[in-house]
């Protein structure tokens, strides 16, 4: 019989106030768009309030990431869940008139504190995990976003043509507010010891370490690519179709919208889970570089063939069979580039390297997206043409990336 102990009862607490606050955001995220696109019919505006969720992670990530020092990071989680509500009234006073930019603004503004509070998440499983479970139990924790999310999409089906707005809004700010109170019924149980405050270097110093490793290392290089340009080309391009395509090209209605969160929830836990048990079972980053090198392209060649398939079959069931596919196949993609980094990154850069590199991601991800509403109001909505060129862009990067890596020729001993 598993018993309840203290550290356990922190996971289900933690993990369930993670689950519940994704679960609020994303359910506004999904309305909001849908009411955006259907009173605006533009691709643009849509495209502004899909980058949101990166800008500020950018923004977050360049200032600081080292949130292990200063307060308790357990305190740091309620509190800052109480902040995210209250700064999610004010929309309140701008979504029903439909003055959205305003909502962007705060949505922005309140994306900071989110942000911070996602690496602070990280963080504070070092005090509310035993030392020995801590890595396990955090995984979990992480793993609840994801779960909100799909929470949020089951829900959006449901409500997203149905449900006043402001509604959604007065919602996602309890949920911030129960979020904060199941935290608050947490305890610490271990210390986080005494971090100091360190001096910040400035990004300038950082961004030349950052180059420094990855020219010294080709296959970091390789590595650290396939974050951000995946995040980039994939998701902050779906990501803005999302809300439109279903509607428009397939002529289905709001749930679809919904559905399609679903179905990028399952695909992305899939994928990721996917590849930690092939690197597992294959130990890929034992082996010689040039199988990366094959798998990279390989893998990248499929996901691209399978986002212009996804927008150029006219049948429901089909194009989100392989948008599903698709989106297994680059997250695959995400995190070999991803491991490859903790694989190849130089001692003490770990941090470094991955944080500029998730930077990156999120700046482009957020340019693309909104460039991508630009191309659909420009375009009249040809999404094969703006699907075919980017991928084909995507596919030339990764084509030159995997060539710049030369294997070291086998060396021969003379007899």
């Amino acid at each position: 019989m598993i018993q309840l102990n203290r550290g356990r009862l922190n996971l289900l607490l933690s993990t369930s106030a993670f689950t519940i606050s994704s679960a609020g955001s994303v359910l506004l995220h999904i309305v909001l768009a849908v009411t955006v696109y259907a009173k605006t019919q533009s691709g643009l505006m849509t495209s502004i309030f899909i980058s949101l969720q990166w800008l500020p992670a950018l923004l977050v990530v360049l200032y600081r990431s080292d949130w292990d020092h200063g307060m308790n990071p357990r305190t740091r989680w309620y509190l800052l869940d109480m902040v995210s509500a209250v700064m999610t009234l004010p929309v309140l006073l701008f979504v029903s008139q439909g003055e959205y930019l305003a909502v962007a603004g705060l949505l922005l503004v309140r994306g900071l504190v989110d942000h911070v509070n996602r690496i602070n998440k990280t963080v504070a499983s070092r005090v509310l995990f035993p030392k020995a479970k801590a890595t396990h139990y955090a995984s979990f924790l992480q793993s609840s976003y994801h779960v909100g999310i799909g929470l949020a999409a089951v829900l959006g089906v449901f409500v997203a043509n149905k449900i006043d707005i402001r509604l959604v809004v007065a919602l996602d700010a309890v949920t911030f507010v129960a979020s904060a109170l199941l935290v608050f019924l947490t305890r610490s149980i271990e210390e986080l010891g005494d971090t100091g405050n360190p001096q910040r270097r400035t990004l300038a110093v950082r961004v030349k370490e950052y180059r420094d490793a990855l020219n010294g290392d080709r296959r970091l290089f390789i590595c650290a690519l396939l974050p951000p340009l995946t995040a980039t080309f994939f998701q902050g391009t779906y990501s803005t179709l999302q809300p439109i395509f279903p509607i428009q090209k397939l002529g289905l209605g709001s749930g679809a919208v919904s559905a399609s969160y679903i179905l990028a929830s399952v695909a992305i836990i899939a994928g990721s889970s996917s590849f930690s048990f092939f690197c597992k079972k294959y130990r890929l980053f034992e082996r010689p570089f040039g199988q990366t090198q094959l798998l990279t392209a390989g893998l990248s060649l499929l996901a691209a063939g399978l986002y212009v398939a996804t927008v150029c079959v006219q049948q429901p069931l089909a194009s989100a069979a392989l948008f599903t596919l698709m989106i297994v196949v680059f997250e695959f993609v995400w995190m070999m580039g991803f491991s490859g980094i903790v694989a190849f990154a130089p001692k003490g850069q770990l941090g470094s390297v991955f944080g500029i590199s998730f930077a990156v991601g999120c700046l482009c991800a957020s340019v693309l997206s909104t460039a991508v509403g630009m191309l659909l109001d420009h375009l009249g909505h040809d999404y094969l043409l703006m699907i075919g060129t980017l991928m084909t862009a995507y596919l030339l990067i990764i084509s030159l990336a995997v060539a710049s890596y030369k294997s070291p020729a086998p060396a021969f001993s003379s007899n």
